[in-house]
């Protein structure tokens, strides 16, 4: 097993005894516990399934790190015109978001773009 993977499965057992420990300590505060709840199986969800999927073999290499980073330059200008749109809108009074709101969709549309960006390159193959 890489360290690495190995490295994630420790911290994500760590993080969800930490979780469940806040949670059963504190009364009625158990935002805490939630948080490191989800982060423990976060990592160790990530952590298992990169060893099962990868196991000793490279998880990357030269056209999956430039698929990469087509995706997320994509993503980024998906979300630059995305707020840019969010802005006129505003400014034009035909859509009222608090900034709350605004920001909650723009990380959404974010990290979606980011997401359906890099499958798509990578079930295409490559990137020209």
């Amino acid at each position: 097993m890489k360290p690495r993977n190995l490295y994630r499965i420790i911290i994500g057992a760590l993080m969800l005894v930490s979780g469940l420990v806040s949670i059963l300590l504190t009364a009625g505060e158990a935002i805490t516990g939630t948080i490191l709840l989800c982060a423990g199986l976060a990592f160790l969800i990530t952590g298992i399934s990169r060893h099962r999927r990868y196991g000793d073999d490279p998880e990357s290499d030269e056209r999956s790190k430039k698929i990469g980073a087509y995706g997320l330059s994509y993503a980024w200008l998906t979300g630059l015109f995305f707020m840019f749109g969010l802005f006129w809108l505003d400014y034009l009074s035909v859509l009222r978001l608090s900034t709350q709101s605004a920001l909650a969709v723009s990380i959404l549309v974010l990290a979606l773009s980011a997401v359906i960006y890099q499958t798509y390159l990578f079930r295409k193959g490559d990137v020209d």
